[in-house]
């Protein structure tokens, strides 16, 4: 039996991760579902690695050494719960069976996080929700290629898709399992990348993360906009069937949103393929945010078929290298770091509230006072300005 905590093993209930709402900040939702700030405490968090290679190099480099972690485990030198090899399930999610293995047969695999902030497999009489319900329960989910790279810029596009079709492989298979354990038909689900130190990522070696919850963590207030605007749209519309982004997927200038701002589509598009738009966002969070949305649509990553994987694969390289680019070239006092964030913005399971998938790129850049005070930013150029930089950017790495 692992140590207590690791891979979200658990046998005593005083041990497992706690989660606290600030008072002030929380409210109901038409969900039923707490929304606001909270604060996940899990002490197995501060055991992680931190596995960063310095490098004075002003091109895009390999940022973490090739003897990482992750690298250890595709060589079968460090043991892993192993829930995927690229399009096949090898362990059930709640799995506790550890294995050293070689897997550089693989192109992409899923594991369990090690390190992972909720307790996933519980013991000590704790099989149900209802016993604890301040905890933090659910499943934490790695998903890497097995070479080497640190930026999805570098990424050959059949492997990001591979990448793409591993991870949602695993996330139905969570899905359905969370959901029997627990009879329950609501999970929230979080998918993102951290790339770059200054992103989050304990290792550089290019992965994403999943975190399916089974109890009710709740949403900050973004979640709560993405949730919550579908359904303002469609009684502001008097339209059930309206839907913004299907507006601005069809690539058409003359969208306009239900707050009456007209949302100069085609002067932000950055790439698009037969499946996905990607655009500069309107009101961005940071210099640079790029929004990749489905053209057709879906509202969950588990709801893509193989044609818009497929898209998505050269959309998110495209992207990326598109973000590089302007990176780059972007004047110093913008404090832009080639590091990001890429935040899959999805309905979460059993809501239907009729939200949009979306996918956030965001760059790190250091902001202010005021920004962190509130849900306001302040930009230095015009998304569609943005836009033309990459667009142009783009023909010359071709």
């Amino acid at each position: 039996m692992a140590e207590e905590g690791y891979w979200g093993i658990y046998k005593n209930i005083e041990n497992m991760p706690l989660e606290r709402f600030d008072p002030f900040r929380t409210v109901v939702n038409e969900f039923n579902t707490k929304v606001g700030h909270v604060t996940q405490f899990s002490p197995i968090r501060g055991k992680r690695p931190f596995e960063h290679e310095e490098s004075e190099e002003e091109e895009i480099c390999l940022q973490s050494p090739t003897s990482d972690s992750f690298c250890r485990v595709v060589k079968g030198e460090l043991p892993a719960v192993i829930l995927s090899k690229d399009d096949k399930i090898a362990e059930h999610s709640l799995s506790v069976n550890s294995t050293k293995g070689n897997l550089q047969d693989s192109t992409a695999i899923s594991i369990v996080n090690l390190f992972t902030p909720m307790a996933r497999v519980l013991y000590d009489n704790a099989q149900q929700i209802d016993s604890v319900k301040n905890k933090s329960v659910g499943i934490g989910i790695v998903h890497l290629l097995t070479s080497h790279y640190d930026v999805l810029s570098e990424v050959p596009v059949e492997e990001a898709v591979k990448l793409l079709t591993t991870t949602q492989l695993v996330h139905k298979n969570s899905i359905k399992e969370l959901k029997e354990k627990y009879n329950t038909e609501k999970l929230t689900v979080m998918h993102f990348f951290n790339i770059g130190e200054e992103s989050g990522a304990s290792i550089c070696h290019l992965h994403s993360q999943t975190y399916i919850y089974a109890n009710d963590i709740g949403h900050g207030w973004t979640s709560l906009g993405f949730l919550s605007v579908p359904g303002f749209h469609k009684k502001f519309k008097n339209d059930e069937n309206y839907c913004l982004a299907c507006e601005v997927a069809k690539n058409d200038n003359n969208v306009v949103d239900p707050i009456d701002q007209e949302l100069l589509v085609k002067e932000r598009i950055v790439f698009e393929n037969d499946e996905w738009i990607v655009l500069t966002a309107f009101s961005p969070e940071r210099d640079g945010q790029l929004r990749l949305i489905p053209k057709r649509h879906v509202a969950q990553f588990v709801e893509l078929d193989k044609k818009q994987i497929l898209g998505l694969g050269e959309a998110l390289v495209t992207a990326n290298k598109a973000l590089d680019n302007f990176v780059r070239m972007a004047n110093p006092s913008m404090n832009l770091l080639q590091d990001r964030n890429i935040l899959f913005r999805q309905d979460n399971v059993g809501y239907n509230s009729g939200m949009h998938l979306m996918i956030d790129i965001i760059p790190i850049q250091r902001i202010g006072g005021a920004e962190i005070m509130e849900t306001y930013r302040i930009a230095t150029m015009f998304p569609e300005d943005v836009a033309k930089i990459m667009r142009e950017s783009l023909k010359e790495t071709k």
